[in-house]
C-alpha cells in the first residue's frame, strides 16, 4: 500500500519542543489509541511508569538512608545500636570536643588540596601527551586501564608492600641508587605515612582524570587550533587561548568527580592503615568509621561526622562549579580568565597582556628556538620512550604483585628485599585455593556483580530512553535526583546505610548488598545510555510508529541495538564496579559462617597485625585483577566515547 505525500505527511507525529515525537500508540496499534479518559491517563505516566523503578531505588537506597543520618545525628544510640532518646546537639559537641579532631580535618582538606591539585595537573599533561600521534600510544592508554580497573583494595595492598620497611622494595630501590642511606618506615612513621598515602592517592587517581580530560581533547576542533597557528600563536598562546577554555567542561568534570573521590577516599587508607594505631593518617572519612565500628561503637557521633563530610562536601563542589563557570572565555581570541570586554580597563588590560606576552617569547625565543628544532628531530624517537616510561611507571606496582605471588615466605621478608624470586613459587596459585575458601568469595562476588549489572540494565535503559525521547514535566527533577545521588558515594553514607540495614533485617542479605549496589552505579549507566539514544535520529522512531510499532518495542527494536557500544560499555564498567566494592560489603555483608564474604573483603584475612601473607594474597589479587582489566581494556574506546559525550552536555 503506498500513500500520497499529504497523507503521510499528516500521519507523521508532531514533535514536542524537545525535537522527539510525542506518546506512541500502544503496542500493535495502527493509529491513535481510542478516546477515553483511562487511556489518556495511561499515556500520560508513561515517563513516570518508567522512571518508578530509577526513582524508588534511589530514593530507598540514597535518600532514606541521607535523611535517616541526619535524624540520627540528634539521637543519643548506645553501644548495642539501641536508642535512649532526643540528644539534641550533643553529638555535635562530643564530636567537636575529640582531641584527634583538629588534626583529622587538617589532614581532610591537605588530602583533598594536594591530591585533587596535583592529580589535575599531572592528568591534564598526560592527556595532551597521550592525545599526540606516536607509535605505541595503544600500549600507554592500556597500561593506564590497569590501575583505573583494578580495585582500590587490592592496588592498596600491594603500595603497602611496596612501603615495607627492610623488606620493602621501595627501600631497596632508593638505597641501590644511593638516594637512601637506611630504610623508612613509609606507613608506620606518623611523620610521612600520609604523605606516602597521598603520593598513592594522586597516581591512583591520575588514569580516570587522564581519560576525562583526554575524551575532552577530541571534542575541540582541528580548525581552531590551525587558525590560531595561522594567525601567528606559539603552542603555549594556542594551548591558553584555544585548548583550555574549550577544555573547561571536562575541567569541570574532572576536578568535581575527583574530588568527590577523594575526599570520599576509604579503601586506600583503611587497607594500608586500617590496623597502624592513632589517628595521624586519618581522614574525616576513616575516621567517622572508626568511631561508629571499632572502638567506641557510638553511631550517634559517627552520624553527625557524616552529616557534616556532606555539607562540607556539597560546598566544595557548589563552589567548584561555581568559580569554573565564571572563569569561561567570553569572546573568541580573549585570554582565559580575563575580564569582560566592553570597557576600556578591560581593553588596555588586554593589550598590556598581549604585548607582555610578545616580549616574553621574544625574550626566550633564543632558547626555546634551537630546543623546538632539536625536538623536531628526535620526536618521532623521543614520544614512543616517554610513552614507554609512562607505561612502566603505571605498571610497575602490578609487576611486583605478580612477582611477590611467586615469593617464599623467606624470600618475602628478605633484608635487603630480592627484586626477583628465587625459587618460582608458582605452586602459590594452587595453595591460595586451601588456604583461605577463595572459591566461595568467587562465588559469592560473581552472583552479587552479575545480578546488580543485570538491574541496572533494566533500570537504566527505560529511563534514560524516555528522557532522551521525551520532554516531559518532572524531567529535570529526575536528572537532579541522578546527579544527588552521583554526588555520594556509598561510604559518605555509610552510617545510614548500616542503620537501613539494621531496621530493614538486611544486614548480611543479598537483597540489601545488590540494592546498594545498584542504586550507586545506576546513575552512571543512565548518564550513558541517556547520550547514546539522544544521538540516534528520532526519524527512526517516526518511521516504527508508522508502522504500528508502540514506545517499548521501539526501545527493544531499533534504539537498543544501535545502542548496542553503550550497553556494552555500561554492563562491563558496573560489573567492575560493583566486582570491586568494598566498603559497604565490609560493613554489612560480610559473614564467614554463612559463606556471605565478597573477594574483596575475604582477600583480607592474608592481612595481619603482625604478619602478612603477600605471597597468597597477590595471588588472589591477580586472578580477581586480570579479568576485570581485560573486561575493561575491551570497552576502553567506547569509554572514551561516552566521556566525551558526557563532558560537552
Amino acid at each position: 500500500m503506498t500513500t500520497t505525500p499529504r497523507a503521510e505527511a499528516s500521519a507523521r507525529p508532531v514533535r514536542n519542543e524537545a525535537g522527539a515525537p510525542p506518546t506512541p500508540p500502544p503496542p500493535g496499534a495502527a493509529g491513535p489509541p481510542a478516546a477515553g479518559p483511562l487511556r489518556a491517563l495511561w499515556q500520560r505516566t508513561v515517563p513516570a511508569r518508567w522512571l518508578a523503578p530509577g526513582t524508588l531505588l534511589i530514593a530507598a537506597v540514597i535518600v532514606f538512608p541521607a535523611i535517616y543520618m541526619v535524624g540520627m545525628s540528634f539521637v543519643e544510640i548506645n553501644r548495642i545500636g539501641l536508642t535512649d532518646g532526643f540528644a539534641g546537639l550533643q553529638n555535635y559537641r562530643n564530636l567537636f570536643a575529640e582531641d584527634e579532631l583538629p588534626g583529622v580535618v587538617g589532614n581532610t582538606l591537605l588530602w583533598v588540596v594536594v591530591v585533587v591539585g596535583l592529580t589535575v595537573l599531572a592528568s591534564l599533561a598526560l592527556a595532551q601527551f597521550l592525545a599526540k600521534d606516536f607509535f605505541g600510544r595503544r600500549l600507554v592508554r592500556l597500561a593506564l586501564i590497569v590501575p583505573w580497573a583494578t580495585s582500590l583494595v587490592m592496588t592498596a595492598t600491594v603500595w603497602r608492600f611496596i612501603y615495607e620497611g627492610g623488606n620493602g622494595l621501595l627501600n631497596r630501590l632508593l638505597m641501590d641508587l644511593k638516594i637512601l642511606d637506611s630504610p623508612v618506615d613509609w606507613y608506620k612513621d606518623p611523620d610521612i605515612a600520609f604523605y606516602s598515602l597521598m603520593a598513592v592517592g594522586i597516581i591512583t587517581s591520575i588514569p580516570f582524570t587522564a581519560y576525562v580530560l583526554l575524551s575532552g581533547l577530541q571534542t575541540i576542533p582541528a580548525e581552531l587550533t590551525e587558525a590560531a597557528k595561522i594567525d601567528g600563536a606559539g603552542a603555549w598562546t594556542t594551548w591558553r587561548r584555544v585548548t583550555l577554555p574549550m577544555l573547561r567542561p571536562s575541567l569541570t568534570v574532572a576536578l568535581v568527580l575527583n574530588m568527590l573521590h577523594v575526599f570520599n577516599a576509604f579503601a586506600l587508607i583503611w587497607v594500608i592503615m586500617g590496623k597502624t594505631a592513632g589517628n595521624h593518617a586519618d581522614t574525616s572519612v576513616t575516621f567517622m568509621y572508626k568511631i561508629a565500628f571499632t572502638g567506641r561503637l557510638d553511631t550517634g557521633e559517627a552520624a553527625a561526622l557524616g552529616v557534616l563530610n556532606v555539607i562540607a562536601i556539597s560546598i566544595l563542589v557548589a563552589v567548584l562549579i561555581r568559580l569554573l563557570r565564571g572563569r569561561g572565555p567570553d569572546a573568541p581570541g580573549r585570554p582565559y580568565g580575563t575580564e569582560r570586554p566592553g570597557s576600556a580597563a578591560a581593553e588596555a588590560l588586554g593589550h598590556r597582556t598581549r604585548l607582555a606576552g610578545a616580549a616574553l617569547a621574544r625574550a626566550v625565543r633564543p632558547v626555546t628556538g634551537p630546543l623546538a628544532a632539536g625536538w623536531r628531530r628526535v620526536r618521532h624517537i623521543g614520544l614512543p620512550l616517554a610513552g614507554l616510561c609512562v607505561a612502566l611507571f603505571f605498571l610497575a606496582p602490578y609487576v611486583a604483585m605478580f612477582l611477590g605471588s611467586l615469593k617464599t615466605d623467606a624470600e618475602l621478608f628478605q633484608v635487603p628485599a630480592d627484586y626477583l624470586p628465587d625459587d618460582w613459587a608458582w605452586s602459590n596459585y594452587a595453595d591460595v585455593w586451601d588456604k583461605i575458601p577463595l572459591a566461595s568469595y568467587f562465588r559469592v562476588s560473581l552472583v552479587v556483580a552479575l545480578v546488580s549489572t543485570a538491574v541496572v540494565l533494566l533500570i537504566a535503559a527505560p529511563a534514560a530512553f524516555i528522557l532522551a525521547r521525551t520532554n516531559f514535566r518532572g524531567r529535570g527533577a529526575f536528572l537532579g535526583l541522578v546527579l544527588v545521588s552521583q554526588m555520594f558515594p556509598a561510604v559518605a553514607l555509610l552510617i545510614g546505610l548500616y542503620r537501613e540495614a539494621v531496621f530493614t533485617g538486611g544486614i548480611h542479605s543479598y537483597w540489601f548488598i545488590i540494592a546498594v549496589n545498584c542504586a550507586f552505579n545506576v546513575a552512571f549507566a543512565i548518564w550513558i545510555l541517556h547520550t547514546q539514544f539522544a544521538s540516534i535520529p528520532v526519524e527512526i522512531d517516526e518511521a516504527a510508529m508508522l508502522d504500528g510499532l508502540g514506545r517499548f518495542r521501539i526501545m527493544v527494536r531499533m534504539a537498543l541495538p544501535l545502542a548496542a557500544p553503550a550497553l556494552i560499555t555500561v554492563t562491563i564498567f558496573t560489573f567492575i564496579q560493583v566486582w570491586n566494592e568494598f566498603v559497604v560489603s565490609l560493613t554489612v555483608f560480610n559473614e564467614p559462617t554463612e559463606n556471605r564474604v565478597p573477594l574483596t573483603v575475604g582477600v583480607q584475612q592474608f592481612v595481619g597485625l603482625y604478619e602478612t601473607n603477600y605471597q597468597y594474597l597477590f595471588a588472589a589479587s591477580l586472578m580477581a585483577i586480570v579479568p576485570a582489566v581485560i573486561l575493561f581494556a575491551l570497552i576502553e574506546r567506547y569509554l572514551v566515547s561516552g566521556l566525551t559525550k558526557g563532558s560537552t552536555k
